[in-house]
């Protein structure tokens, strides 16, 4: 992500190999950006959709996937992190 220190990145890294897979975190950015921008957003139904993540995401995995990686940054990455999240929050 753009804006965080090495040991930001770092941090990212060993999360998304712990617990996901490499690029969950740019991945996830882009659907929650993408899935707050779109006024259908607000039509989700976790009954419906084709299971895909950039097409159909469930708000709640991403959000828990981007809760995780805000947890695991050192101080300053975490805030530039939850920043750029409530940026994107403020369109929902």
């Amino acid at each position: 992500m753009p804006g965080l220190s090495a040991q930001g990145q770092a941090a990212i890294a060993r999360l998304e190999h712990d617990r996901f897979h490499p690029g969950a975190t740019a991945v996830a950015l882009r659907v929650w950006a993408g899935f707050v921008r779109t006024p259908i957003h607000r039509l989700w139904d976790p009954r419906h959709g084709c299971g895909v993540a950039e097409c159909c995401p469930d708000p709640e995995e991403v959000r828990a996937l981007l809760h995780a990686v805000a947890h695991a940054l050192p101080p300053k990455g975490a805030r530039i992190f939850r920043a750029r999240l409530a940026e994107l929050d403020e369109l929902w």
